[in-house]
């Protein structure tokens, strides 16, 4: 599982992991086997917890609470996973709650983007950025909704982001409304690679 790349941004830790071992690989190193029936997505759930294990060093069991947010069992530690077929991200952070989602590049994305974008949302992009657009979009909002970590939002109407020029690389502005405290001013940070996009945040 070599190392894809490391990111520090402030109190925060971001790891890539490229997933090229065959499943039995992980079904060694750990007791607790997931009953998952896909074999691509089993190996996909064992790489981003030995990723987390290599970020931390030592053997970190994780958890899910009721909403399904990923939880670092005897820890205070803040966690976020994410994962596609190719690679496995974590995010840690000592100090505030964190958000990560991994995406990859699927022309597929235009079948739900009514389901995350208002209509002149949607009418607002260029046909030639449509794609990667949309997918920034939709990953940016899945971050958001990984950094809040509650059941109930609505993606369209809470989960919010200010219009921006597309690049390789960047930043959005966004926020999460309608909540008991709003998440005002947060900061979303984006980069396109090898047909993903990778989107993180961090609480204020």
């Amino acid at each position: 599982m070599p190392l894809y790349k490391k990111i520090a941004t402030g109190n925060s830790e971001i790891a890539l992991w490229r997933i090229e071992e065959e499943l039995s690989f992980f079904e060694s190193r750990f007791n607790s086997h997931p009953a998952i029936k896909n074999e691509n997505k089993k190996l996909q759930w064992f790489a981003t917890r030995h990723l987390v294990n290599e970020m931390r060093g030592e053997f970190s069991e994780i958890e899910k609470d009721e909403a399904g947010k990923p939880l670092l069992k005897n820890s205070t530690q803040h966690l976020s996973i994410s994962h596609t077929p190719v690679f496995a991200a974590a995010m840690l952070s000592n100090y505030a709650p964190v958000g990560i989602d991994l995406e990859m590049v699927n022309p597929k994305v235009e079948r739900i983007a009514h389901k995350f974008l208002r209509e002149d949302e949607i009418n607002a992009i260029q046909a030639d950025e449509k794609i990667e657009k949309l997918i920034l979009y939709w990953s940016a909002k899945e971050a958001l909704y990984k950094l809040y970590g509650k059941a109930g939002i609505e993606f369209i109407s809470q989960l919010l982001i200010e219009p921006f020029e597309l690049k390789l690389s960047g930043e959005l502005k966004a926020e999460i409304t309608g909540i008991e405290q709003p998440m005002k001013n947060l900061i979303v940070n984006y980069s396109f690679f090898e047909d993903h996009v990778l989107t993180y945040v961090v609480a204020n």
